[in-house]
């Protein structure tokens, strides 16, 4: 270790000991929990070897990306957190991953790596705090499938309850829970593949597909049939079928047999539905746009957005509408 300076880290409410120092990275080792690799390689259990994380992270855009970003910067902004004793990378695997692919072109001028080295007998709890504050209610590099994921493992390695671990983190504990019923769902339905968390988050979450599934409890089955099978061309368009349940009539509850039974599929089967013309309506509308806003990853999404200023301002523009229209509404029912 080189360049060694003592200091100090707030992790949660606990100040820890570090030192901010220089060391060679080929002596680091990549953190085995890492949810990008357990998502890139599909794993819900198994840990990967040191050899697998290392070739899965070397191949992935945003490392090569950060290696070019590293490389014109001559160095990191952001030091590599390292757990000391064992040295494995807790915060910072990508960039661990784009030094290794830069110290292979260049073993020299690539072979050391700026770290803050935490104390070897640092708890668990503050390591899970550490990286909930990173990627759960940080910065949020971390994508939701991900996020679960982390979650999932922690919730099942260290027996704390849901409650527990989102008074660590500082977030609520419904928001786990929606993280870890998708992640769990997926799970149970053997398709845990990240690229379709978004259509079981959709699935789980919208009222009209329960209607739908509860009054055609075989509908279920072929809808995730379907899903697994790329049949369903994209996540939003799960929507559609949550469209046709909240109508709850004839016509509709008969295109959902014929949609469970296979004799249609979910585009014929909205088309059908739209051109009656039920799905024309204001409070459908409405309805929709305010669950759009409503939504916790809608909010989380807007305050990450660079035209943040401009969302904003057409937002005031909505308000001042939806209130000119409620005035109109009362006028109207006198």
């Amino acid at each position: 270790m080189e360049n060694i300076i003592d200091d100090t880290l707030m992790i949660g409410k606990e100040s820890y000991p570090i030192k901010r120092c220089e060391i060679e990275q080929k002596k680091l080792l990549f953190f085995p929990e890492n949810p990008r690799v357990y998502s890139v390689l599909n794993a819900s259990d198994e840990k990967p070897s040191q050899e697998i994380i290392e070739k899965v992270m070397c191949k992935s855009d945003h490392v090569k990306q950060l290696k070019e970003s590293i490389r014109s910067n001559g160095g990191l902004i952001d030091p590599i957190i390292v757990r000391d004793g064992d040295f494995v990378v807790l915060e910072g695997n990508s960039r661990l991953a784009a030094y290794r692919l830069l110290n292979r072109q260049d073993p020299i001028r690539w072979s050391k790596v700026s770290v803050i080295l935490l104390p070897n007998d640092i708890p668990e709890a503050a390591v899970f705090a550490l990286l909930g504050q990173y990627h759960i209610i940080g910065r949020k590099d971390w994508d939701p499938y991900e996020q679960a994921g982390y979650l999932y493992r922690t919730l099942k390695e260290s027996n704390k309850s849901q409650e527990l671990l989102a008074s660590e983190l500082g977030i609520t504990s419904s928001y786990i829970k929606k993280l870890i019923d998708v992640y769990q769902y997926m799970i149970d339905k053997d398709d845990n593949h990240p690229n379709k968390w978004s259509y079981y988050e959709e699935l789980l979450k919208n009222r009209g597909i329960k209607k739908a599934f509860e009054k055609h409890p075989e509908l279920e089955d072929k809808i995730i049939d379907d899903i697994k099978n790329n049949r369903i061309k994209m996540a939003i368009d799960i929507r559609k079928l949550g469209d046709i349940g909240k109508l709850n009539d004839k016509l509709s509850n008969k295109i959902l047999k014929d949609l469970a039974k296979g004799e249609e599929d979910l585009y014929s089967a909205y088309d059908i539905v739209e051109s009656s013309g039920k799905m024309d309506n204001n409070f459908q509308l409405v309805s929709n746009f305010r669950k759009k806003i409503s939504d916790e990853n809608f909010f989380n999404k807007l305050l990450n957005d660079e035209n943040l200023g401009d969302v904003e301002f057409e937002l005031n523009k909505i308000k001042r509408i939806v209130s000119n229209l409620l005035k109109k509404i009362e006028r109207s029912k006198k």
